[in-house]
């Protein structure tokens, strides 16, 4: 039962995928001591930055956080992320409560996704239905944001430090109860379908808090907090961010290639 208890959160810790969308409520800017205000800043755009990061932005690497608790257990992963946004990432998970997800990689590129598991040398992978480019994946996420502001509030909670790096903090508050049931998140950018034990997600758990992270020079996101609530009340509480991060420190396409070993099991999941 434990075993199976572990298996169902540690689906929750790779829940991180796009947000549906939001919309902007205004704040009152804050009031220094000699009577003038500070402009915050434009939450369209701060937003904007979960799904469309700076012009500039080349690459990003560090060390994630994975972290899901609830009433009775509190599970934690951690994995070393490698990405060029917005086809190619790698990530290797570091640590685990379930230890044989330790060594796991998963690489994706505008080509061929990979899921590799060391425990049994095996090797799935999936060619997607179409190739796509930066370009296109971009002008995609983008269009996404802007279709889907209405569903949302925002109310900005000014600046804070994650991972040595000063972002803006946004609370997200879901207009209507079918969005807080789409169980939505950003930060991992990989959408898995998970099941609790007891729990049937995309029908009965509700978002019932959101809040985002996002750096303030690269427009990225580096951590997001999400509390669901199950139909008894519980509360599971999941949070992924950023220990350690860097930008634009050249990452090169091997990166992001992948071969099995010679005597891997290889399967085509497409």
């Amino acid at each position: 039962m434990a075993n199976r208890r572990h298996t169902a959160v540690l689906g929750l810790l790779a829940l991180m995928v796009l947000l549906s969308g939001c919309s902007m409520i205004s704040t009152p800017a804050a009031e220094n001591e000699d009577g003038t205000t500070d402009t915050e800043p434009n939450l369209s755009k701060v937003f904007d930055g979960a799904y469309v990061h700076a012009d500039d932005l080349e690459d990003v690497q560090g060390t994630r956080t994975n972290k899901v608790t609830n009433e009775s257990e509190t599970v934690v992963e951690t994995v070393r992320v490698k990405t060029r946004p917005y086809i190619n990432e790698r990530t290797t998970v570091l640590d685990s409560a379930d230890s044989g997800r330790i060594g796991n990689i998963y690489v994706s590129n505008a080509t061929k996704n990979w899921f590799y598991y060391p425990d049994s040398n095996t090797a799935e992978y999936f060619v997607p239905d179409e190739l796509f480019d930066n370009e296109e994946t971009r002008s995609a996420r983008a269009e996404t944001a802007d279709e889907t502001l209405d569903k949302y509030n925002i109310e900005y909670r000014g600046t804070e430090q994650v991972a040595n790096r000063e972002t803006h903090v946004l609370d997200l508050e879901a207009k209507n109860e079918t969005v807080e049931k789409e169980i939505s998140a950003i930060v991992g950018e990989t959408r898995f379908v998970f099941a609790l034990e007891t729990s049937n997600p995309k029908e009965k758990l509700r978002v019932v808090e959101q809040r985002l992270w996002i750096d303030t020079e690269y427009d990225y996101p580096l951590k997001e907090k999400v509390v669901f609530e199950e139909p008894d009340g519980e509360r599971i509480v999941m949070t992924e961010q950023f220990e350690s991060v860097t930008f634009n420190t050249g990452l090169d396409d091997e990166t992001f290639s992948f071969q099995p070993l010679e005597n891997a099991t290889v399967r085509d999941i497409s």
